[in-house]
């Protein structure tokens, strides 16, 4: 099922019209407050499609609260505003993709089926890395400096305490302590997070970077592990 949060009763029936072609259930909501409330009271979305400027609460501060709750759905971002300043803060605060107004339905159900994939991919290999024996598990641990990713359970403990990572961010971390003072460019990067998605450009891959660095930055010994190779790109040092 799939929430759509869109203030515009418009859009809404164009977009729910096109998901139900495809064979998708559908949520409508006219603002964040609607969602978040749905979603605290027990709603399991597969998919949140979320405007930006919306009365009451906007995506913005919506996907903030929901990131703050650990609540991770994913989020795409439809908006109507092309300032930079709207797309980065967005990817900043853990949103997966976004596309600006006017679009095409062609193009928003092909992103929706890449971030569908994408997230139940992970789910499955969750799933079947749970049947794997204790001396597996150990082979799907990796260290660094007080950081420790499980890749099984993909999660995260950095000083004894669980550090709460996004999807992206976990693989950003995986990819970098799999491969230590190894320099990843931004389009390796992108094929590493978002491997089945022909969308992204680097900026996002920045936007991510940005966000995991003030992760890590509450641990002194990780706060300065990724460093910026300018003109190439990323390293875990």
């Amino acid at each position: 099922m799939i929430a759509l949060v869109d203030d515009e009763k418009n859009v809404r029936m164009t977009i729910r019209t096109a998901l139900k072609k495809e064979g998708f259930e559908v949520a409508e909501f006219a603002n964040g407050k609607e969602v978040y409330d749905a979603v605290l009271n027990g709603l399991k979305p597969e998919l949140c499609i979320m405007d930006i400027m919306m009365p009451v609460m906007d995506g913005i501060l919506c996907l903030r609260k929901m990131r703050e709750a650990g609540i991770k759905i994913p989020v795409m971002f439809l908006t109507s505003r092309d300032e930079e300043f709207d797309k980065v803060l967005g990817l900043e605060l853990g949103a997966d993709d976004y596309l600006c107004k006017p679009f095409s339905m062609r193009e928003l159900i092909a992103r929706i089926h890449v971030l569908l994939r994408r997230y139940g991919n992970l789910m499955q290999d969750n799933k079947e890395n749970e049947k794997e024996n204790s001396c597996d598990r150990k082979k799907e641990l990796l260290f660094s400096c007080g950081l420790e990713l499980n890749l099984l359970s993909y999660t995260a403990v950095a000083d004894g305490q669980k550090l709460e990572l996004t999807v992206t961010e976990f693989r950003l971390l995986e990819a970098f302590l799999k491969n230590q003072n190894i320099v990843f460019s931004r389009e390796q990067l992108i094929c590493v997070c978002y491997p089945e998605d022909t969308y992204l450009n680097d900026r996002a891959i920045d936007c991510h970077i940005k966000r995991l660095r003030k992760k890590l930055s509450a641990y002194p010994k990780l706060s300065e592990k990724i460093q910026t190779v300018y003109g190439a790109g990323y390293k875990w040092e």
